[in-house]
């Protein structure tokens, strides 16, 4: 969506996104939040300090849900305690999450929308495995973004949560001809493909396709490729080729280095014909 113009409400930026970790960087208007540490905390900080972010103003770590590629061990040492910051979980992952060796005294559950450096996270439940992910619409002010990964599909009430967001991340994990030729055991390709594991390439696209349809979508990042499963140049093309208009706003992040950062700005208001 072309059109804006100045300092954006809030930034997102994807610090690396994949099976081996994944980790996004909430610039708030008062400081920084974490969603996902799937990254150690020194791989964490190395990236960040690479994208000119400053470790010492992360005030919070939000958890889509306590997967290991989202909630690193090393992190034990680093949330909680006298100067550590906070993990916000969601309450049915609190006793997942205590088991890794996280006091609880160091979690903060949610079931409701909570804010944090001046954004407020509201989050929506996902059938993904056994407990669940987490999709969050993140608002400041008039400016939405969504973060949508390690979902098991795309749905009405969750397209309706996200509805007037401007920047979605979304998880695009597996090609099903690749998947299917993996030579990964039944069981597997069936939890990720039966629709409480994670998004195919063309799942992703219809489910933004549908977003856009609702309101105009100015930045799409994809999260989470499959190593194995994906490619992003498969990716590119199956965009360009199905929805050119969104792939001419399309980033695919990758697992090992950052993607660029992307503002979050006011909704357009569009004038009428009772505007003075």
């Amino acid at each position: 969506m072309a059109g804006h113009a100045g300092t954006p409400a809030f930034t997102l930026q994807v610090l690396g996104s994949g099976s081996g970790g994944n980790c996004v960087v909430v610039s708030a208007p008062g400081g920084l939040v974490l969603l996902d540490v799937g990254f150690s905390p020194r791989e964490t900080r190395r990236r960040m300090l690479a994208c000119g972010l400053d470790p010492g103003a992360v005030r919070a770590v939000v958890l889509t849900h306590p997967d290991r590629d989202h909630l690193h061990s090393g992190w034990t040492r680093a949330i909680g305690g006298l100067t550590g910051p906070r993990l916000h979980v969601r309450a049915r992952h609190a006793e997942a999450v205590a088991a890794m060796g996280y006091e609880f005294a160091w979690l903060e559950p949610f079931d409701a929308s909570f804010e944090l450096c001046g954004a407020t996270f509201d989050p929506h439940p996902l059938p993904h495995d056994s407990l669940g992910s987490t999709a969050f619409r993140i608002s400041v002010g008039a400016a939405h973004a969504a973060h949508v990964t390690d979902l098991g599909r795309w749905g009405p009430r969750l397209e309706s949560h996200l509805e007037g967001v401007s920047v979605l991340l979304l998880e695009s994990n597996y090609d099903p001809p690749m998947q299917l030729a993996s030579g990964r055991g039944p069981y597997l390709v069936s939890r990720i493909m039966d629709g409480h594991g994670h998004l195919s390439n063309a799942q992703a696209l219809g489910a933004a396709r549908a977003l856009h349809r609702r309101s105009p979508l100015a930045a799409i990042h994809l999260l989470h490729l499959s190593r194995e499963c994906n490619c992003p140049q498969l990716v590119s093309r199956l965009w360009e080729a199905e929805a050119p208009e969104l792939h001419a706003i399309l980033t695919v992040t990758a697992q090992h280095e950052p993607a660029p950062p992307v503002g979050v700005h006011p909704a357009l208001r569009h004038a009428t014909l009772f505007d003075a």
